[in-house]
């Protein structure tokens, strides 16, 4: 049987995106466009790889009417899923998206409470599932009752498989996750606050900061710089990647920006791409997912027409 991509989402969640002219609090706004989805960090990277050609297994918790509606889309788009089933309701979070503005407003839930049987039952399926994967993801946040060095567990047993893993995490998960030196690690806003005390730092200082991670045996980071560029820290050096002016015009909206820059260097990474056309392949995956409400790519031509619009800068 042929190996595939793993994803884990400990808490999937259904996203519902509005788009508001002119939002502001405390208000009544009639919507001018809705998109819901299935959602959670590992639930949009398995969907995205399936639009870039490539199958995953997606796996975590599901509760309630929100999981099914959950687990129902990924049946529906023939993904493969392995998910435990618990008490209570899975997430439902908002996005509101000022047209005006052009900000962006978000409302998370906490999740459903895991229980030590649910984790067990979780665990024994991710360790089976490891004999088929070729590339484990792990991301978003942790819900309730399970231990914020989840991650790190998991990273090292795919440690002891031989298996790469990258993460997108923030908070004490993250930090617990870096000891287990996984592959690949998506350093986000958040987690840049809570480690630097400030949003996103100078050059300089994420500079700094991602080499002291690499001294620790992590290969790969990428660390947001910007609006929507991002640092990519590599085997053969560092590089900056953004997009122009004239693309960042286009952009209707960021979420699941990181999501798509992930599948995009999983795909470029599973193809031994240089690293340079790796990095611009996955800012442009980014990209493209900005440039329409729908969560996603519109597939994987149009990815590569917009590679040549990344700006590249190798630093170091």
């Amino acid at each position: 049987m042929d190996k595939t991509v793993m994803t884990v989402t400990m808490n999937p969640a259904i996203d519902i995106q509005y788009v508001v002219p002119d939002f502001s609090p405390g208000r009544w706004f009639q919507a001018s466009e809705v998109d819901r989805s299935a959602g959670g960090k590992g639930v949009n990277v398995s969907i995205i790889l399936q639009q870039l050609g490539y199958e995953s297994a997606a796996m975590g918790f599901l509760a309630g009417f929100c999981g099914e509606y959950v687990r129902d889309t990924l049946r529906r788009l023939k993904l493969t899923t392995n998910f435990v089933n618990v008490i209570g309701e899975s997430r439902t979070n908002v996005y509101i998206v000022d047209e005006v503005g052009r900000i962006e407003t978000g409302v998370t839930e906490p999740g459903p409470y895991i229980s030590d049987e649910s984790l067990g039952r979780f665990m024994k399926n991710y360790e089976r599932m490891l004999s088929r994967a070729r590339l484990v993801y792990l991301g978003g946040s942790l819900p309730p009752g399970v231990p914020q060095d989840a991650y790190k567990d998991l990273i090292l047993h795919c440690e002891e498989a031989k298996v790469p893993v990258f993460i997108d995490a923030s908070g004490p998960a993250l930090t617990a996750a870096l000891e287990a030196r996984p592959m690949v690690v998506k350093f986000n806003h958040r987690f840049l606050l809570s480690t630097l005390g400030y949003p996103m730092g100078s050059l300089d200082d994420i500079l700094n900061f991602v080499s002291k991670i690499h001294d620790n045996g992590i290969e790969w980071s990428v660390t947001t710089y910007g609006t929507v560029g991002n640092i990519f820290y590599t085997p053969q050096g560092i590089y900056l990647a953004d997009i122009g002016r004239e693309e960042k015009k286009q952009m209707v909206s960021l979420l699941a920006i990181d999501d798509a820059l992930m599948a995009g260097l999983a795909v470029a990474l599973l193809e031994e791409m240089d690293v340079e056309l790796a990095v611009r392949f996955a800012q442009a995956c980014a990209l493209e997912d900005t440039l329409h409400v729908r969560k996603g790519i519109r597939g994987r031509s149009m990815v590569e027409s917009l590679v040549p619009k990344i700006m590249v800068e190798k630093l170091t």
